[in-house]
């Protein structure tokens, strides 16, 4: 059952909210919603007024959000995000539902787009909604059916699909080595490059053949 219909903001009065708290500017707010500075303020008084508490204070020249707006923001991000995602559903696939998956960037280029041309023609019901993610996250707060990771089974509350194992091999340019190495050792007198999503990845690799000392 929806809620009453007093406890039901317009998406106008939230779409102004969400963006005078993230521009911290109701002219800025103003500008990026293409309306006037005052219709900012009248639906933010209405929002206001609906509630029943304060959602933003000033600071200075500033718009900041209050503790009550802090919490309220969050909810209300998520609730648009969902509200755009299930628009965007309806609008592409009217007849069936959508796959909303987490990927991280390397994999969804070079392994999964490939293939989601066979996928499509195979289940043209259904639309693939594709979102980057480098870490962890809740999937009760979050608006994806699967995330496709790398890493241990240390994902809290979820199922795992194995599928496929990992083979790693350093790669350089050619005119970096003048000759090929003689052991494992030798790469740490070369520049290394490391990932964001694999901070240990060197060692890890170092360790597997016999290497104790850490890259720089």
């Amino acid at each position: 059952m929806i809620a009453p219909r007093r406890f039901l903001p317009s998406v106008n009065s939230l779409l102004a909210f969400e963006a005078v708290a993230r521009l911290g500017s109701a002219t800025q707010a103003a500008r990026e919603l293409s309306l006037t500075q005052s219709a900012i303020s009248r639906q933010l008084k209405t929002l206001e007024d609906q509630l029943g508490v304060a959602l933003l204070g000033r600071q200075g020249r500033q718009l900041v959000l209050t503790d009550a707006g802090k919490s309220y923001v969050v909810q209300v991000r998520d609730i648009l995000n969902k509200l755009a995602q299930a628009s965007i559903s309806a609008r592409t696939n009217p007849t069936a539902g959508a796959l909303n998956l987490a990927i991280l960037p390397g994999f969804g280029m070079h392994w999964l787009a490939p293939r989601l041309r066979d996928f499509a023609q195979t289940h043209p019901e259904v639309t693939v909604n594709l979102s980057t993610r480098l870490h962890p996250f809740s999937f009760q707060n979050s608006p994806f059916d699967a995330a496709i990771h790398f890493g241990k089974e240390d994902w809290p509350g979820v199922g795992y699909l194995h599928l496929m194992p990992e083979t790693v091999v350093p790669v350089c340019a050619p005119e970096l080595l003048g000759a090929p190495l003689e052991n494992a050792a030798e790469i740490l007198t070369y520049p290394l490059l490391h990932l964001d999503t694999r901070p240990r990845g060197w060692s890890r690799w170092l360790r597997a053949l016999g290497v104790t000392q850490d890259p720089p």
